[in-house]
């Protein structure tokens, strides 16, 4: 007879043969997807296992999306129920695979007939033998019978149907679906980097049309309350507009200029009152502000601002009218991994703050009956969609079945059981630049690459080292690597959430803030060659050490601070805020930037305190993308006439001006890549670039 294997984990046995899943001894109701999926976990325990090694496992002879395999995880991880770090928990890997917390045991059973002694007593050896497998198989077969039954009732809104809207090569997002539930507009960008339009698809065995000009760049789909028009935002070079899109006669009709660009910003920026009067849209009025709601009027173009935010924080964007049109919703971008939703009255009136998780929230949307929101959320670990009841005082977020390993933006009918979702996919990977290749073809060559997200590289004093930034183990720590990017080490571990890592000028620390908090870390590396972190006690942004490794520089909401090494008070050097900081290499010049969206780069004297403009024309949102060299300074900026797209120059010290050194590849989202890194003998730039990757857009319906 074949062996009967049995994995065991924690309170779990699971059989491979019969399919079932027991906790201890009880059936756990799971389909057989599912339960064939834990197995693949259960076989590989302690060890990632990829998404494409599930799928052949579980799915040989099928193409499925890898929302089928999210899906299965998220049902598991509900019936299993077992806290984080204990056996049987699942860690994700974004973009890479899942993880079953350990020790698994295995038992093999086999029946076993014992020499004869005796016909009497052989028979009734064989006999109780039979007896015992027929009462296994009767078990076994009731077990797979019940939870077959019950599975049918549990999967309930763990297993939505959904079905895919837009599958097109590149990437497809911002879904926008009409009134009616019928008719689906997004933002399609083609693999080859060109840039997003508006697409419009009216009918499932219709092709999708282009909605928006093909010259330019196109943003934010937002349906008329009649379902007869599109509003979207249009970006070419130096201007942005708000467009009104006659779908009957595809006529356009430019409503009144935005800001041009939304610099790689994914979320939303815009959306339609439903008594066809108003737009509500983020913009800002000059790239040195954070994003703010404005009301435009459709008839006249006029505009009213609604919301103003510390320029210290990106902004408020993704903003939504309720169903009744009273109020408006919106997100606010406090940090690249901290957002939170706000609710304010539509005539305008001091926001209220609606969730205090201090996660990331892609994207929202109302429900029609107007009394809760549904939102895109990592605030239990990995990205799911939430609802939420609005008014209701004490109301927690309540799950859905949609999960996902990337941020999910959403959008809901106003007049249909109908919810469209997109899951963005975005691949950051540490690239090198050489500044004097001897052949264009070598210029580019990616150094550290993981399906999760890597950024904020940063040379060691001698070049030999990289420390980066990286969520690779499943949540964000600084890690260590050769200059090539091999024999990468994970340094930080716990909830630190670290910023940028940056070197001490002897190569044996590493100092850091806590992104959400503010607290500054060091990192010391042990003569054995292992990591120990410690907190200085000192609060601040983007820390740096000064060239003599005497002091280490940080910006604060309201100074720059100098903070001694060895101990003591901290001092103002300077009552500016800053973020982004870096030293001269000669310990005069503290560089840095006032704010989040601004675009020019200062310094303050070290010995005075005294600042000045040193460069004006930075990225804005890409605060940290600017390197110090010996001569000058190299900084990511927007390419003049171009839209979205993006440049590398060279600001020069002694003659005063600036050079392009090169076209970027294909835009960087400034939010989370980081500093620039230059290799000290100045022939190599470490930068973060994105790497190609899908998105697509599906519909769930019936979605309550």
């Amino acid at each position: 007879m074949k062996p009967h294997r049995v994995y065991s984990f924690g309170p779990f046995q699971l059989d491979a043969e019969a399919k079932v899943l027991l906790r201890e001894g009880q059936p756990v109701r799971l389909t057989r997807k599912a339960v064939e999926t834990l197995l693949v976990l259960v076989q590989g325990a302690g060890q990632v296992v990829t998404k494409e090694e599930i799928f052949t496992a579980v799915w040989p002879d099928r193409v499925v999306d890898e929302a089928n395999l999210a899906q299965n995880i998220a049902v598991i991880r509900k019936a299993l129920n077992v806290p984080k770090g204990e056996p049987g928990y699942i860690e994700t890997f974004p973009g890479r695979g899942y993880r079953l917390v350990g020790p698994v045991t295995l038992a093999e059973v086999s029946p076993e007939v014992p020499p004869p002694s005796g016909l009497q007593t052989r028979s009734k050896r064989r006999l109780t033998l039979f007896a015992v497998m027929g009462l296994a198989a009767g078990v076994a077969m009731a077990a797979v019978w019940l939870l077959w039954r019950e599975a049918s009732r549990a999967t309930g809104p763990d297993v939505l149907p959904r079905t895919p809207v837009a599958r097109q090569a590149g990437k497809e997002y911002q879904p926008a679906v009409s009134p009616d539930g019928r008719r689906v507009a997004y933002v399609w960008e083609k693999p080859d980097g060109g840039l997003g339009g508006v697409w419009l698809r009216e009918e499932p065995q219709r092709p999708p049309r282009r909605v928006s000009s093909e010259v330019g760049e196109a943003s934010s789909p937002a349906w008329s309350p009649d379902g007869r028009r599109l509003a979207y935002l249009w970006f070419q070079g130096s201007a942005g507009a708000l467009v009104v899109h006659d779908l009957e006669n595809a006529a356009d009709k430019i409503l009144c200029p935005v800001f041009p660009s939304r610099y790689g910003i994914a979320w939303r920026h815009l959306d339609w009152s439903p008594d066809g009067r108003w737009l509500a849209l983020d913009d800002a009025e000059s790239p040195h502000e954070s994003l703010g709601i404005f009301l435009v009027s459709v008839d006249t173009g006029q505009r009213k601002r609604l919301t103003r935010t510390e320029t210290f924080y990106i902004g408020d964007t993704d903003p939504r009218f309720s169903p009744d049109g009273r109020y408006l919703s919106f997100v606010r971008v406090f940090h690249r991994a901290h957002q939170e939703l706000f609710l304010l009255p539509a005539d305008g009136g001091p926001p209220q703050q609606l969730t205090f998780d201090g996660k990331q929230i892609s994207g929202h949307d109302w429900l029609p009956d107007g009394h809760a929101l549904v939102f895109g959320s990592d605030r239990t670990g990995e990205f799911r969609l939430w609802k939420l009841t609005v008014g209701k005082a004490g109301a927690k977020p309540t799950p859905t079945g949609i999960y996902a390993d990337f941020p999910i933006q959403v959008a809901v009918a106003r007049r249909a059981q109908v919810l469209l979702y997109s899951v963005l996919q975005h691949d950051l990977n540490i690239w090198r630049l050489d500044l004097k290749p001897s052949r264009e073809a070598d210029r580019w060559r990616r150094i550290v690459a993981s399906p999760g997200q890597d950024a904020s590289p940063q040379y060691s004093p001698d070049g030999s080292r990289i420390c980066f930034r990286s969520d690779r183990s499943g949540e964000e720590q600084l890690w260590v690597s050769d200059a090539d990017g091999n024999n990468a080490v994970q340094i930080t571990r716990g909830p630190l959430w670290p910023s940028v890592g940056r070197w001490s000028p002897d190569g044996r620390a590493i100092v850091f803030n806590n992104a959400r908090s503010g607290e500054i870390h060091l990192a010391r590396q042990n003569p054995g060659g292992s990591w120990e972190t410690h907190s200085t006690g000192f609060t601040g942004y983007h820390p740096v050490f000064s060239p003599d490794g005497h002091w280490i520089f940080a910006g604060t909401m309201s100074a720059l601070l100098r903070i001694p090494v060895r101990g003591g008070p901290a001092a103002q050097l300077t009552p500016q805020r800053g973020i982004s900081l870096d030293v001269s290499r000669d310990g005069r010049f503290v560089y840095f930037v006032r704010e989040a969206s601004d675009t020019v780069l200062w310094r303050a004297d070290a010995a005075t305190g005294r600042t000045e403009k040193v460069v004006e024309g930075l990225l804005p949102y890409c605060s940290s993308c600017w390197v110090l060299a010996a001569t000058g300074i190299y900084y990511l900026g927007s390419k003049a006439g171009s839209g979205g797209r993006q440049a590398l120059y060279f600001h020069d010290f002694s003659a005063g001006r600036d050079r392009l050194v090169l076209d970027y590849p294909e835009p960087l989202s400034p939010i989370g890549s980081g500093p620039f890194s230059l290799s000290p003998d100045g022939r190599y730039l470490l930068c973060v670039r994105v790497d190609p990757s899908n998105a697509d857009v599906f519909r769930v319906e019936p979605f309550r």
